[in-house]
């Protein structure tokens, strides 16, 4: 037999209830459980829907469907790391590159007017934390849309890297710029070292982290358009 529609959104239903309330997952699910469920209700006619999904979830072991999820989101995940290495390879690669190169400069350029070796740093700080706060509300609007799929919730690393980004500004600022009176040594110069180079990491993700958010925005449009949601 062929489960119709209505059979469909109610097995849809039932995986929400053990826990999957992610539209792409669902169907993912969906996708290994439909034709198990007809094949028991074909062998069975008076079997109910929720009894034939009950025997497949049984079927799949202690775990249920958590296998499944897990690897759907690793291949998510997989995808959106992917995006990150491609976008930052075709930043190096393309004129694109000029932008962040021309803005280091007219930082460096700018902090020989302060007659201060670190103003540049302090400035550099300002910029990365402006973009990202800018980066984070802009496409935070459209989180109500995409919530509801897990191709779209990937992407949180994004803003994770943000929030990192927001209290390494904050401790560069303390540490790097304001702290004149730390002691000499090689372990506070290997830590401002590397608060520095994440401040870099961190400037050439401005350019990167908006095309990462679009590309996984466009995937989860794409399920939309499929799922009819």
């Amino acid at each position: 037999m062929k489960l119709d529609k209505n059979q469909i959104d109610q097995l849809k239903k039932l995986i929400s209830y053990k826990g999957y309330p992610q539209v792409d997952v669902q169907y993912e699910i969906l996708d290994h459980v439909a034709c198990k469920v007809e094949v028991l209700m074909e062998e069975n006619p008076q079997l109910s829907l929720p009894d034939a999904f009950r025997k497949v979830h049984a079927s799949f072991g202690v775990f249920g469907f958590a296998e499944l999820e897990e690897s759907y989101v690793k291949m998510i995940s997989k995808r959106m790391t992917g995006y990150y290495w491609e976008e930052l390879r075709n930043l190096f690669t393309s004129l694109r590159i000029i932008f962040p190169i021309s803005i280091l400069a007219i930082l460096f350029q700018t902090s020989s007017w302060f007659q201060n070796s670190k103003s540049w740093i302090l400035m550099l700080i300002g910029f990365v934390l402006v973009s990202f706060l800018v980066i984070a509300i802009r496409y935070w609007s459209k989180h109500k849309r995409y919530k509801h799929y897990a191709s779209y919730m990937a992407s949180n690393n994004v803003y994770a890297v943000i929030n990192f980004g927001i209290i390494t500004c904050s401790q560069s600022w303390n540490f790097v710029y304001r702290n004149n009176s730390t002691p000499d040594g090689i372990f506070p110069l290997i830590f401002k070292g590397v608060i520095l180079l994440c401040l870099c990491m961190l400037f050439v993700s401005i350019f990167i982290l908006p095309r990462v958010l679009e590309r996984s925005m466009a995937d989860t449009e794409a399920l939309i358009q499929v799922y009819g949601e």
